[in-house]
């Protein structure tokens, strides 16, 4: 009882302290002469149509040139099906302390929300949207570590 009493006593205190539960994010900067080595997975949802349940894992490379512009080359494969090597150039907007950083590759790629880490070295990414600009039903996580 006493554990849970200074459990909660602690609780209280965090919350009284104001903003508990408010989180601000540190801004995301655009990185500039930056290559990192791309990873992402995904499972396609079971309800989708063309393909329930696919498995799909990419890899390749995302740089960015000392103007900010973000190139990928990437290959996946696609529930054992390898796809054609996928070269996009797109553009970056930075991320702010309630919004994270945008890769936009829809001309002829994906597009990610992403965050860095502290040291700039590493980005985590999550797509939103697929090359045809349609939200995808599956979940597309990604890492991006400095090269």
């Amino acid at each position: 009882m006493k554990k849970f009493s200074l459990i909660l006593s602690l609780i209280g205190a965090i919350v009284a302290s104001g903003n508990a539960f408010a989180v601000t994010m540190p801004s995301t900067l655009c990185p500039a002469s930056f290559t990192c080595a791309f990873d992402a997975a995904e499972v396609r949802p079971l309800s989708d149509q063309s393909s329930p349940g696919a498995p799909a894992v990419y890899v390749g490379y995302l740089s960015f040139d000392s103007l900010q512009v973000p190139t990928l080359h990437v290959l996946g494969n696609t529930n054992g099906t390898t796809q054609t090597l996928l070269t996009a150039v797109g553009t970056c907007t930075a991320g702010t302390s309630s919004a994270l950083g945008v890769l936009n590759f829809e001309t002829n790629g994906p597009k990610f929300d992403f965050v860095s880490n502290a040291a700039g070295t590493e980005l985590r990414l999550i797509i939103t949207a697929d090359g045809n600009n349609v939200t995808p039903s599956s979940v597309n996580l990604g890492t991006c570590t400095q090269q």
